[in-house]
């Protein structure tokens, strides 16, 4: 009974940040409430601890010398850090920092430096995902965007806007292989693509 209360208090909480409405733009959710939210969703990684080490890192993943993926990239790390300075996970710090993508040797050499628990992919590496989640699978990273298109190409979660709501979409073997095990209250609460 206990569980059950537990699992409803949990679907509650992660439906509240959910309603929360969205940016102007139909497409798009205004940065900290996409951080905001990622943090949330790994709080529900039941295997968070063995893949973060001292604090929850936030790697976010952007294509230098791309002026709108530098944009991103900049608007994302204010938002991380500015959530940051609020929110702790799972019990952990949250740190964030910029992983420039410049092929796929540099980028896992990179993810095995900063071990980050989270990489958020800049929309502009669409080309590239199956490389990356090559390296986030072997480093076991949970990979995240804001486009339903990527999860469906293979990254794990994406905070999207729906019917002018946030809205989380996973990709459920995608997380599985990157190393999480997402509760069910999360999952209920999730368009989950499941192959």
């Amino acid at each position: 009974m206990a569980r059950r209360l537990h699992s409803l208090a949990v679907a509650a909480l992660v439906a509240g940040a959910l309603l929360r409405p969205a940016s102007a733009h139909a497409d798009e959710l205004p940065a900290r409430n996409q951080a905001l939210l990622l943090l949330r969703v790994l709080a529900y990684d039941r295997n968070l601890p063995q893949r973060a080490s001292g604090a929850v890192t936030v790697a976010v993943v952007f294509r230098p010398g791309d002026r709108g993926s530098e944009e991103r990239r900049t608007a994302l790390l204010a938002a991380f850090e500015e959530v940051a300075h609020d929110v702790v996970v799972a019990g952990l710090p949250v740190k964030v920092e910029a992983v420039p993508y410049r092929d796929a040797a540099d980028f896992e050499g990179r993810l095995e430096a900063s071990r980050p628990a989270l990489a958020y992919v800049d929309p502009s590496l669409q080309k590239v995902v199956p490389e990356i989640v090559l390296a986030t699978r072997r480093r076991g990273v949970l990979t995240a965007d804001g486009s339903r298109g990527l999860v469906e190409a293979g990254l794990s979660v994406a905070v999207v806007a729906q019917s002018g709501r946030a809205g989380l979409v996973v990709n459920l073997k995608a997380s599985r292989q990157e190393g999480a095990d997402l509760d069910a209250a999360l999952l209920a609460v999730s368009d989950v693509i499941k192959d």
